[in-house]
């Protein structure tokens, strides 16, 4: 199947850390298959990109005054490379935009940083540095810098003793490459196998469908041949194993038989064998498993939260609140859309990137002004870790404290105690399953980081409204789940369609 592919680059490790299917159908998708591939919008080329403007902006103020040879970001590689290598035996202090070739391999670190110690090129050699919008060097960005590390091996006879980022704070994030050489060497392992025509086994992840333009070809294939990798919570070790077995298929997992299976191979516990049959089951019989009680505490004041954030960025621009007061209705059978409008919606907002330390002092002063007793509903881990480092960048009171003791992630009840079928378990996936319903143009956090950005481009204030409205239904979403799992999770069940609370 092997046929004149693309040269490997550094982007096709992060298209495969997100999806191994991405990379493959670029090179392999039949007629049908690119019929589906999404268009990216603006935003996520931009973020694909992986701040752009931030690298002018270092290149204007960081390298002011330091001796950058900047070279073409476009045209024939080999002529690219040869100006690259010019460039890096001559000696110059920083190359910006340098292209290296090595066979099939092609890389443009944003710089090279020349360093003292002897190769090939003389008595000195380069590192790469590539400049990022986020504030942490990512996994992603480790594997792109180990694969320019080895291309500067070949070209230079050195491989760098260091590598790194200049991160959204125009700071240096340096790590010793050989320490993921194994790991890198594993991931590249598995796309040149890609590449040289072994498709990779069938995964079904959420950015197959967030992230990667392929998404909807991903489920089609696992749709097309009701693979086991359709089960939530299954991961590729666990799906290689359940292959290995003999069971390949929802059906096969679906009558699978626990005590034949539990033990047979690392990670397939009795229990963890148990939650593959049952979510198999849930799928092929549409139906809703309560496996144990749900048991959540009153409280006087319920305050719902969720954050919006330009993650590839790292900056928070949106707090959300839903407040609750005490006596208002509550989730009734037929009353499954019921938005509450007795629940108080209240935002905090950074209007612009830089005024998200403004906007962390609101949100400070504001927990100031909450009374002894109330719990915070959340759903998923992602509200308290950007509190830990917004804290850690702008810092704390004892409300914040208070505030963080009082945090309940509703997606530990949501999703241990109870089996959806569906393939993913996010807020939107249960909530509308369920019958809750997003009413604005927004739907999901990738576009509301688009219309953030039209917003601070635009400063349309219909623009900054809709991303308001997204974000109200999000919070009113994880208390339509509360109150859901109160009314019908308080015991063992099992619902089958058409639900009782859609009845009426």
């Amino acid at each position: 199947m092997k046929k004149n592919i693309k040269a490997l680059n550094a982007t096709d490790f992060y298209k495969y850390l997100t999806c191994p299917h991405w990379p493959w159908f670029e090179l392999y998708a039949t007629v049908a298959e690119k019929k589906t591939k999404r268009s990216l919008t603006q935003g996520e080329i931009r973020r694909l990109d992986d701040g752009y403007l931030h690298e002018k902006v270092v290149m204007r103020e960081r390298m002011a005054g330091k001796k950058v040879k900047a070279l073409a970001e476009v045209g024939d590689a080999k002529k690219l490379f040869a100006a690259t290598l010019k460039a890096m035996a001559s000696g110059v202090e920083i190359i910006y935009q340098g292209t290296l070739v090595d066979g099939d391999w092609h890389g443009r670190p944003d710089l090279l940083v020349r360093v003292l110690g002897a190769s090939k090129l003389g008595n000195w050699h380069y590192v790469p540095l590539d400049i990022k919008a986020s504030h942490e060097l990512k996994p992603a960005h480790r594997h792109q810098l180990t694969f320019y590390s080895f291309l500067l091996e070949r070209i230079q006879g050195v491989f760098p003793e260091k590598a790194g980022i200049i991160n959204r704070d125009k700071e240096d994030y340096w790590f010793e490459p050989c320490v993921w050489v194994s790991e890198f060497e594993n991931v590249l392992a598995k796309l040149e196998a890609l590449r040289a025509g072994e498709k990779p086994p069938l995964v079904l992840r959420k950015a197959c469908t967030d992230t990667s333009p392929w998404g909807d070809a991903c489920k089609k294939q696992a749709l097309d041949a009701d693979d086991v990798a359709l089960l939530y919570n299954v991961d590729v070790r666990k799906l290689a194993a359940l292959r290995d077995l003999g069971v390949r298929t929802v059906s096969d997992a679906a009558d699978l038989r626990v005590e034949s299976l539990a033990g047979a191979a690392p990670g397939l516990t009795a229990r963890g064998v148990e939650a593959i049959k049952l979510q198999a089951q849930a799928l092929r019989d549409k139906k809703i498993f309560v496996r144990e009680p749900v048991e959540l505490s009153e409280s006087p004041l319920e305050i719902y939260f969720d954050i919006e954030s330009d993650l590839p960025n790292d900056v928070d621009y949106l707090y959300g609140f839903l407040i609750r007061e005490p006596g208002t209705l509550r989730l009734r059978s037929g009353q499954a859309g019921n938005r509450e409008p007795s629940a108080r919606y209240h935002p905090i907002v950074a209007e612009k990137p830089e005024d998200e330390g403004k906007m962390w002092k609101e949100f400070l002063a504001w927990c100031e002004t909450l009374p002894a007793e109330y719990i915070v509903y959340h759903y998923a881990p992602y509200e308290r870790s950007r509190l830990k480092i917004l804290e850690g960048r702008y810092g704390g009171s004892q409300s914040l404290e208070t505030f963080k003791s009082r945090l309940f992630d509703l997606k530990t009840p949501a999703t241990k105690n109870v089996t959806y079928p569906l393939y993913f378990y996010g807020l939107k996936h249960i909530c509308k399953h369920l019958g809750f319903s997003w009413t604005g143009k927004l739907q999901s956090g990738g576009e509301s980081i688009d219309w953030y950005e039209r917003w601070c481009e635009k400063g349309d204030r219909k623009v900054l409204n809709s991303i308001l409205q997204y974000n109200e239904d999000d919070v009113r979403a994880t208390m339509f789940l509360k109150d859901w799992l109160v009314m019908y999770a308080p015991r063992r069940a099992a619902y089958e369609q058409p639900y009782p609370w859609r009845a009426g």
